[in-house]
């Protein structure tokens, strides 16, 4: 398959104007709809708000101490029995 790799156009991280942008958006968009002034005063009316929510507080608390690592539980076991049966599968030789 032919042109697969490397790199692609509009693929990675946007640029940080871009990201300026979307923040200043946002912002402009928080302070209109809590009635406030600042750009600081439009972060803690939303953090606020979302210190109402348990969803919320677990975003701010990651956001702040960072996300503690995920352990993911396996519950596969091998029976090593089946598992040389397995690789003598087709084995004519015993």
């Amino acid at each position: 398959m032919a042109g697969t790799g490397g790199a692609r156009p509009g693929a990675g991280r946007k640029t940080v104007a871009d990201e300026q942008k979307s923040n200043a958006i946002f912002l402009d968009a928080i302070k209109q709809l809590k009635s406030v002034d600042t750009d600081d005063d439009a972060r803690i009316e939303l953090a606020k708000e979302l210190m109402t929510f348990d969803r919320g507080k677990i975003f701010i608390s990651e956001h702040i101490f960072g996300k503690p690592k995920e352990r993911v539980e396996s519950d596969v076991t091998i029976n090593t029995t089946t598992l040389k049966d397995l690789i003598n599968f087709g084995n004519t030789e015993s």
